[in-house]
C-alpha cells in the first residue's frame, strides 16, 4: 500500500496515522500499488486551511525528511577487542604549553655576567699595564737624574728608550680595550634592565656607545646613561637602596674625573716638553706621566672591585658572636 498526495503527486510507503502530506499539507490517499497511483486523476486542490496536529507551516520552520524505520541499517557490533585499555606512554617528553621566558631571562643574565667578566679582566690587564708603565717611567726619571752628574752607558739609554715606547703602547692598547669592554657592559646592562622591565630603551645603541666610549664625552654621558639604569632598577627592585646605589655611582664618577684630569695634564705636559729643549721641562713632564699612570692603575684596580657590587643591596651589619660586658 502507498500513501499518495493527489496535489503534489508524491508517494511513500503507507504509514498508519499519516493523514496529511508532509510537503504541501494536503490530504493523502491510500492506493494499492504505484501503477494505480500514477493513473489516478489529480484532485482539485482544497482551500488552504491552518495546519493541524504536529504539522507546522511557519516561514521559519523547515521540514526535515527522515528515513523510514525499515530503511535504517542495523548497528554493527564492536569490531575491536574487548578488555582493559592500554596505558598511553610517551617515548619522548611532551613540551607543549611550556614558555621560554625563564630561558630568555637566564640568557639575559648570562650575557650581562659574561660582559661584566670581560670588563673585570680588561680592567685588571689595564691596571697592570699602567702600573708597569709608571714603574718604567720612574726608572727613566732616575736614569735622567743620574745622567746629570755622570754619563750613562749607551746600551742602557737605548734599552730605556725602547721600554718607554713598549710601556706606552701597551698602556694605550689596554686603555682602549678597557674602554670598549666598559661600553659593551653598559650596553648589555641597559638592554637587560629594559628587557626585564618590559620597556623599550629610549636611547639607540649607537648613542649609548658614543656617550660611554668617547673620551671627555663620557665624563657627562656615562653617569647619565648609568643613572637611567639605576633609576629603572630601583623602581622595579624594592631591595635596592636608591641612595646607596647613587652614592656608589657618584664615587665612581668622581674618581673617573680625577683620572681624566690627570691624564689630560700629563698629555699637555708631554706636548710642551716635546716642543722645548729644557731638561727641567722634560723632567716635569715625565713626573706628570708617572703620576697619571699610577693614578690610572689605581683607578682600574679599584673599579674592578667596585663594578661587581655596584647594584648589590645593602649588606646587614654582622652581629658579633661575643659581647664584652663591663665587670663592676
Amino acid at each position: 500500500m502507498i500513501d499518495l498526495c493527489p496535489r503534489c503527486r508524491i508517494q511513500a510507503p503507507h504509514r498508519p496515522g499519516r493523514e496529511h502530506c508532509p510537503r504541501c499539507g494536503g490530504p493523502l490517499s491510500v492506493v494499492d500499488d504505484a501503477a494505480r497511483a500514477m493513473s489516478a486523476p489529480a484532485r482539485p486542490a482544497p482551500p488552504r486551511t491552518a495546519p493541524t496536529g504536529r504539522l507546522y507551516r511557519g516561514r521559519n520552520v523547515r521540514w526535515v525528511a527522515r528515513r523510514p524505520p525499515e530503511a535504517i541499517p542495523s548497528r554493527r557490533g564492536p569490531s575491536g577487542p574487548r578488555g582493559p585499555r592500554l596505558i598511553p606512554r610517551y617515548v619522548y617528553i611532551p613540551t607543549w604549553g611550556l614558555h621560554d621566558e625563564p630561558l630568555a631571562a637566564d640568557a639575559t643574565h648570562d650575557r650581562i655576567d659574561s660582559s661584566r667578566a670581560r670588563l673585570l679582566f680588561a680592567l685588571v690587564v689595564a691596571g697592570t699595564a699602567l702600573a708597569a708603565s709608571a714603574v718604567i717611567h720612574l726608572v727613566r726619571y732616575v736614569l735622567l737624574a743620574v745622567n746629570r752628574t755622570q754619563p750613562l752607558p749607551e746600551p742602557l739609554i737605548v734599552v730605556s728608550d725602547w721600554l718607554i715606547v713598549f710601556a706606552g703602547v701597551a698602556a694605550f692598547l689596554a686603555y682602549v680595550w678597557a674602554t670598549l669592554a666598559f661600553t659593551r657592559w653598559v650596553m648589555d646592562l641597559r638592554a637587560g634592565t629594559y628587557e626585564e622591565a618590559r620597556l623599550l630603551d629610549p636611547r639607540r645603541p649607537l648613542w649609548v656607545a658614543v656617550l660611554v666610549g668617547v673620551p671627555l664625552v663620557n665624563l657627562v654621558g656615562a653617569p647619565l646613561v648609568i643613572g637611567e639604569v639605576v633609576a629603572l632598577r630601583v623602581a622595579h627592585d624594592p631591595s635596592l637602596d636608591a641612595e646607596l646605589v647613587g652614592r656608589r655611582v657618584r664615587r665612581l664618577w668622581v674618581a673617573w674625573v680625577v683620572v681624566t684630569v690627570t691624564a689630560v695634564l700629563a698629555l699637555i705636559a708631554r706636548a710642551v716638553a716635546w716642543g722645548s729643549d729644557s731638561v727641567q721641562t722634560g723632567a716635569n713632564a715625565l713626573t706628570m706621566v708617572i703620576l697619571s699612570a699610577a693614578v690610572s692603575a689605581a683607578f682600574a684596580f679599584w673599579m674592578a672591585r667596585r663594578v661587581p657590587v655596584l647594584f648589590d643591596a645593602a649588606t646587614a651589619v654582622p652581629v658579633p658572636k661575643r659581647r664584652w660586658v663591663a665587670v663592676g
